[in-house]
């Protein structure tokens, strides 16, 4: 028996400016993936369904407005963006005290997610991360995979390692941030 792998996939959802709506952006992603009838494990999906809660609700709850939640597929990696209208300084993963409440959304994308970054858009900013069934790599990737973006599309755009030491878990994940 041949295990064919499904093609590449691509849908978009608008999640409105009430923050009450991450939730249910949260889920429509978990069931837009089900939908497709990927072949990821179950942690995979639960996974998923929690950085997508994570940065669905930084870009709602730090600009005040909607965003665009695209979900991909490449054949190996599920790709969550999230772009909004609000430009400025790319976010980045900061430490945040014990005591406080909030603050913890990048660490955890940083910490389960195989590959994330974030981006310059033509009207502001989209924040990415990736999960699949990449089997993780012995060694830290290739310069040259660092230093491009040419999942979903194609285009080569410039990207930095955004922190030392963050960049490889086991190998098989990256931080990048576009320049």
């Amino acid at each position: 028996m041949t295990f064919r792998t499904p093609a590449p996939k691509s849908s978009s959802l608008r999640v409105p400016s009430d923050v009450s709506s991450v939730s249910s952006a949260r889920r429509r992603v978990v069931a837009i993936v089900r939908d497709w009838d990927l072949p990821l494990a179950e942690d995979t999906i639960e996974t998923l369904e929690l950085l997508a809660g994570e940065v669905i609700a930084n870009a709602v709850v730090h600009t005040g407005e909607g965003c665009q939640v695209t979900v991909s597929w490449d054949g190996s990696r599920v790709r969550l963006e999230a772009e909004d209208t609000e430009g400025g300084l790319l976010p980045q993963r900061a430490p945040a005290d014990l005591d406080e409440e909030s603050g913890r959304g990048l660490q955890l994308v940083d910490g389960l997610a195989q590959a994330w970054g974030t981006r310059p858009t033509t009207d502001g900013k989209a924040v990415w991360f990736e999960v699949g069934g990449c089997s993780p790599s012995p060694s830290r990737p290739s310069p040259a995979a660092c230093e491009s973006d040419l999942s979903f599309g194609g285009a080569r755009r410039p990207v930095t390692v955004a922190e030392p030491g963050c960049g490889v878990l086991n190998g098989s994940r990256s931080h990048v941030t576009a320049t």
